[in-house]
């Protein structure tokens, strides 16, 4: 059963039949306007109704009727015979102000047999008008009318009417019409509390490497106290690396650690390199942690000013996509730039409207303390908290174990002085995404130990983890398209799907990613473009597999 139907049968009967909430506006006033009269006729009723009439039909002959009676008459344009006053009195006294609507029969609203089925038809997830769902109970076998329907769903509670979470969505229907908890945070000091999250541009870029349209992931966070934007950085898409970039750099050009963490629930913020309650970032520097509520937006500062900033910034540029775009604009631009006939903004020309935002942002009025910019908020309630580390560096931070005055972390092996003291005992080594020739060793407690160096490399792994990275993904897309290029010459000579789990035995095996390419700093937006070699003609992709082939 619908779930808008098992509402509709637990309603009170009168929240569905009772005839004042579907009366119009008018109506109602006319209802009142009678009640008047009828009020102050019960009240003097102690001489009869028939004696009190007579007395009220004097007291307005002669002007000296009560001021709330006398505003009636006029407003009715007289006093009505004695027979419409005392029907009045009766539908009154048996239903109230409802037996005062004009034309109202005292009747019951018709209980159709349609009435359920109605309710399923109307809030199905592809929202049928009136019409559409009288049609279809007609179809069904059931009479309905155009104008019974849409009586019924309009007599209805606003939950079940035409605006209904089952119409609208549940989502839609609680951050447009439900009641929600005002939040205040005049009682967060400056740099307690930051707020973090990540955002998809609402503008199509250069991509720095192929030049293709893409749009970037930009990772933010703000100082709920102050509003200010602490931290922040540029990718390709949310991830662990990004998040840890844009914070500790606030950390380290702030000079400050924040006491707590508001944080969405993505794969930037919740995995093991920031999440881990030994080696994660949050335990390295003791930071509690809040994960907002899913498709909880409204409680997220920092979604306003993501907001704000597209208004802002992302509708300065023509390659704009986001709120209020024009979709055939936006076709035709892409079109035009894989084509080669317009020129897509780079990277660079966005970061530079985005940090001159920035300026005039901070240097805006604080939403609740008036009187004072957000950098001045920021710079006068600050208790800065230093890191403890002097040459702050925040690395990702992985177990490990030493056996023989060594270890091994990610193909690599490191080694330093004295380190075979800690022989068969676990500790944290702490590494550098863009350096691997050192990493730094914790005790478990968090006491720094010493700085080890890398011992032996394999002349196949790049030097960088984030080159790695890169390579590793690059070999996978390779792998992946490999494979379909082994599907399609399959199918042209068998005729039918074939799987190609199946033939990958027969198929050329692919090149490693270190024959065909040149390692690639993602993080480097100079660096040179991948090698590519010789695309597969779309002839030679289609060709039938030749019987030398076959075999």
């Amino acid at each position: 059963m619908h779930p808008a139907v098992i509402k509709f049968k637990n309603l009170p009967v009168q929240q569905v039949e009772s005839p004042w909430n579907s009366a119009s506006n008018k109506a109602r006033n006319t209802a009142q306007t009678r009640a008047a009269i009828v009020v102050y006729l019960l009240k003097q009723q102690h001489s009869g109704l028939s004696g009190a009439f007579n007395t009220l039909t004097e007291q307005v002959r002669q002007g000296i009727a009560p001021t709330l009676v006398q505003n009636a008459v006029q407003a009715l344009g007289k006093l009505p015979a004695r027979a419409t006053v005392y029907n009045w009195f009766n539908a009154y006294k048996e239903q109230g102000l409802p037996g005062l609507l004009p034309n109202h029969k005292g009747k019951a609203q018709t209980q159709y047999s349609w009435l359920a089925r109605c309710l399923e038809l109307y809030h199905s997830p592809n929202s049928p008008s009136f019409a559409q769902v009288a049609d279809q109970l007609n179809k069904e076998g059931y009479k309905a009318e155009h104008h019974q329907v849409r009586r019924f769903i309009n007599g209805l509670p606003h939950e079940l009417g035409p605006q209904s979470p089952y119409r609208m969505g549940a989502k839609l229907y609680r951050e447009k019409h439900k009641d929600h908890l005002l939040r205040s945070t005049e009682n967060i000091k400056p740099g307690v509390l930051y707020n973090g999250d990540g955002h998809t541009l609402d503008v199509y870029l250069a991509h720095p490497k192929t030049g293709k349209p893409f749009r970037a992931e930009l990772t933010a966070f703000q100082d709920v106290g102050s509003r200010c934007i602490v931290g922040w950085e540029l990718g390709f898409a949310e991830n662990a690396v990004d998040t840890l970039t844009a914070i500790s750099r606030s950390m380290r050009d702030l000079n400050h650690v924040p006491a707590m963490f508001y944080l969405d629930n993505g794969s930037g913020y919740k995995n093991k390199l920031m999440n881990d309650e030994t080696t994660g970032f949050y335990a390295q520097f003791e930071i509690d942690v809040i994960f907002a509520i899913p498709g909880n937006a409204r409680a997220k500062w920092i979604e306003r000013f993501f907001l704000h900033m597209e208004d802002r910034v992302g509708k300065r540029f023509s390659t704009y996509c986001g709120r209020h775009h024009d979709d055939r604009h936006k076709r035709l631009m892409l079109k035009e730039a894989q084509q080669g006939k317009r020129e897509l903004p780079t990277v660079d020309e966005w970061m530079a409207e985005f940090k001159a935002f920035l300026n005039d942002y901070h240097n805006s009025e604080h939403p609740e303390i008036k009187g004072k910019t957000r950098q001045q908020v920021w710079d006068e309630g600050l208790e800065r908290v230093p890191p403890l580390e002097s040459d702050f560096v925040v690395l990702p931070r992985e177990l490990v174990n030493i056996r023989r005055g060594r270890f091994r972390l990610h193909k690599r092996d490191y080694s330093g002085d004295f380190l075979h003291q800690f022989n068969g005992q676990q500790l944290i080594a702490a590494y550098d995404m863009q350096d691997d020739t050192y990493t730094k060793l914790y005790k478990l407690n968090g006491e720094f130990l010493m700085v080890a160096n890398l011992k032996t490399k394999s002349h196949a792994i790049p030097t960088s983890r984030a080159e790695e990275a890169v390579a590793k993904r690059l070999a996978g897309r390779e792998n992946r398209l490999q494979k379909k290029i082994q599907e399609v010459r399959a199918q042209e000579a068998t005729g039918r799907i074939i799987d190609v789990e199946a033939v990958e035995q027969y198929a050329e095996p692919i090149k490693s990613i270190e024959e065909k390419h040149v390692p690639v700093n993602i993080f480097d937006y100079t660096a040179a473009p991948i090698k590519q070699e010789q695309p597969i003609s779309l002839e030679e992709l289609l060709s039938p597999v030749t019987s030398d082939e076959k075999e």
